[in-house]
């Protein structure tokens, strides 16, 4: 029997979960950038928005790039083909 980890299905949707998951950090942090240059606030703030948004940016492409490594290292055993 085949683990529910091993279905293709399975291994698409979790590839989905973390482009879907890189858009949005990717978003969040260029607003943050956007915020921070616009500056309604106080210095300080300004600047952690500003680092807040590039450490957000950063992990952006991290989680693309772990959903695409665990889609393409699991592949399907040979020996849990339905046959």
């Amino acid at each position: 029997m085949a683990s529910v980890t091993r279905f293709r299905f399975f291994q698409g949707f979790v590839v989905f979960m973390f482009a879907g998951a890189a858009l949005l950090i990717g978003c969040y942090g260029l607003s943050l950038l956007v915020e921070s240059f616009i500056g309604h606030g106080s210095p300080g703030g300004n600047i952690l928005l500003f680092a807040l948004g590039l450490i957000l940016l950063v992990l952006s492409p991290v989680a693309f790039l772990v959903g695409v490594v665990r889609w393409t290292s699991s592949s399907p055993n040979p020996r849990d083909k339905n046959t």
